[in-house]
């Protein structure tokens, strides 16, 4: 299965995604690139993990998985200092914390639109 036009969310170590097939990605102690493909139990589908030794394998192994039991996505984790090759796909990172308002920087508003925003939410949290 080719996998150079699939995209995936990073996740952080530790994160659970109950509607995802997880691949954790870390190096051994050889050095080698191993990979942990993963899920939680969801309504008649079992929990189940497997290792792999080659990456694009175990990216294969979680797309059929997500296909197979009715997941909504293939999320990865990768451990501190493992890089991404662009081989095994588009690797999206993980959202970075916001502020509670929400995140203007993917909208069509002006400079001025946003300060005008931000101005009176200040004001209001003063009142």
């Amino acid at each position: 299965m080719e996998q150079d036009q699939s995209t995936y969310r990073q996740i952080a170590i530790g994160d659970v995604v109950p509607d995802a097939v997880t691949v954790g990605l870390e190096r051994g102690a050889d050095g080698a690139i191993k990979a942990a493909v993963w899920w939680e139990a969801r309504g008649d589908v079992d929990a189940d993990e497997a290792e792999y030794s080659d990456v694009r394998e175990a990216l294969a192994a979680a797309e059929a998985a997500r296909t197979l039991h009715g997941f909504g996505e293939v999320v990865i984790a990768l451990q501190d200092g493992l890089s991404w090759q662009g081989e095994w796909g588009e690797l999206r990172s993980p959202p970075r914390s916001r502020e509670p308002v929400g995140d203007v920087s993917q909208t069509d508003l002006s400079e001025d639109e946003v300060f005008e925003l931000a101005a009176g939410i200040e004001a209001e949290r003063d009142a």
